[in-house]
Order: C-alpha cells, then structure tokens, then sequence
C-alpha cells in the first residue's frame, strides 16, 4: 500500500500555549502541568484551543465525500477539501471520530496524528498521561516584525500549495484592532482575557491625532489636527485615571470581570490566529488597502512580509461577477 502524504500543524503544547493565552503565559513551559491542563481541557469540554492543530492528508474527493457524509449527523462537523488534500483541525477530527464505519484512509490518518499528539490522545484514550510523550513546538516564534501599535509574530507554517494551506500566527495590538481582527471568522482565535490576566495592562498611544477624512467617513488622513498634542496628553491622563481605578477596584477584592470594563480600547490584548490561505489572502486584501484603519493596516503589512500575498482570494464574486442568468 502506497504511504499516505499526511501532515500536521501544531503538537501538544500548541494546544496549551493556545489556552494559556487566557493567562498571558503562553510561553511558559511545565511539561507536567502541561499534560494536565490538556486533560483539564478535554474533560470540561473547552475545546477552541483545539482547532489550532490542522490535520492535513493526500486524499481524492470521494474520500472527502465519504467522510463529509458524517455531518448530516454532527453540522459542526467542518473538512475542508483543495488540491487533492484534505483538510480538518484537531477538535473536528475528535468529533469525527465519534462515528462509526469511518473510511479505511482514517485508520493511517489516525496513527499518524496520536504519533504527533501522544499526550492528547493519552487523555482521549483514557491512559496514563504520566507516562505518555509530550511535543512541543520547535521555537516559539519563527518570525516576529514591531509595528508602532503592536507585534505579530509567525508561530508555524504549513504549505502544501492549496488555497487551505494554513498559519498560526500571535498578534500583540490595541483592542479596537483586535476587534476588527477577528471579523475575519474563517479561522479560529484565543485571546488574553481579563478575567484571569493579575499582571498590569499595556497601552496604546498614537504619536498624533490624525485628521478625519472628508471622502471616507471611516478613514482618516495622515495629517495631525490642530492641539493634537494638548489631546495626546488628556489621552494618557484618561489611560492612568482609568489603570487607577482598575486597581482601585482589584484591590478591594472587586472582580477582575468588572474590573476590566473600565479600561479604555487603547489597552493591547494578545491572541492566537490559527487560518487558512484562502481567509489569510482576504485579510491581506482587505486590511492592506488603503482605507483600512492604519494600525491594522501597518499589522497586516507585516503579516504580508512574512508570508506573502498568494491571491487565492481573487475567486470569490464580486459586483457584477455573479452568473444570475445560470439561475432562470
């Protein structure tokens, strides 16, 4: 029999610096603990951290037929099928493997993945963890590229040449970027949350006030407005007032959950982006562009650096494009 072409992106403690992001120490290493928050994880169902491991086997489509088949019973079921590969992230993998009378291609697909995940698969198969192996990840950054409002680095990479090949990157940024970050929904996300995170809030403050523009109402000019420095003061004034009463509150035993609500949208957060080329393209299409927002778009200038633009984008419909008279 022919070896199956198959891949992995990811290892055990991709899944753990996923979900220690939550805590802002998704660079701390303590293989034993390690071990039993992917246990903790898989026994209390909080699953994300999961979908930044990709699965990715040579196959043809009747193969990926066979096995989409499975989601008329479970619609969360989500594999993905380009150039000859298919594509599904570990939690989908899981929940596959729910099913009975799976394709013979998955019992190779399936050692392969325990052979690269021993410790998550000793926690689904109910073994000793103790005694399982645990992968790591070979750096915690291939590349990292500082922009004024923050940092994106690239974690791992795997290309095999499809419109699904995928990423993981981290990104450091204010939370009004975030936020415009993750309208980008073909992929999946983990952030630092406020309400684990004791450690002090780290800020962002524009070197000037930009000027709105008169054409775009969402845009702005690279021209500074009139007192713009006078302005930039009273922001840092309302960043300290706010970080005071932060701490005010935490220090009377008030919850970091509403704690945090005081915190102005110049406070950076942290996130995983595990994505595919297809969505990765669009992003860098769109947040490249000149009336994107310019902390975002200096961002995804990095990312484009790093990885490159391969305009796999370029086949969804745009206006006009669409062949309605197929339709009549």
């Amino acid at each position: 029999m022919e070896k199956l072409d198959i891949h992995v992106l990811g290892s055990d403690q991709r899944i753990v610096r996923c979900a220690r992001v939550s805590f802002g120490k998704d660079e701390h290493l303590d293989i034993q603990r390690d071990k039993k928050l992917i246990k903790y994880l898989l026994d209390n169902k909080h699953m994300s951290p999961f979908e930044h491991v990709i699965i990715a086997f040579k196959a043809d489509k009747k193969n990926w037929l066979d096995l989409v088949s499975f989601s008329a019973d479970n619609p969360t079921l989500q594999i993905y099928y380009g150039n000859n590969y298919v594509w599904l992230n570990l939690r989908n993998l899981m929940n596959l493997l729910r099913f009975n009378n799976l394709p013979l291609i998955m019992k190779d697909v399936l050692e392969y993945v325990k052979n690269r995940l021993p410790t998550t698969f000793a926690v689904l198969e109910g073994k000793d963890i103790d005694k399982a192996q645990y992968t790591l990840d070979e750096s915690y950054l291939e590349e990292k590229i500082e922009t004024p409002a923050g940092w994106v680095g690239l974690v791992s990479k795997l290309e095999l040449g499809t419109l699904m090949d995928h990423y993981t990157f981290v990104v450091e940024c204010p939370i009004f970027v975030a936020r415009q970050w993750h309208r980008h929904r073909f992929g999946s996300y983990n952030e630092v949350s406020r309400r684990y995170v004791s450690y002090e809030p780290t800020f962002y403050i524009p070197e000037y006030i930009r000027k709105q523009s008169k054409s775009n109402k969402q845009a702005s000019l690279e021209e500074a407005i009139e007192e713009s420095g006078h302005l930039i003061e009273r922001i840092k004034n309302l960043v300290s007032q706010s970080l005071s009463l932060y701490k005010d509150i935490i220090s009377k035993d008030g919850a970091r959950e509403i704690a945090r609500g005081v915190l102005p949208q110049f406070m950076k957060t942290r996130f995983y982006w595990t994505v595919p080329r297809v969505s990765l393209d669009n992003f860098l299409s769109l947040r490249t562009h000149q009336h994107a927002q310019k902390e975002i778009r200096e961002m995804a200038f990095a990312i484009k650096e790093m990885v490159g633009y391969k305009g796999t984008d370029r086949g969804v419909c745009t206006k006009g494009e669409l062949p309605l008279q197929n339709y009549y």
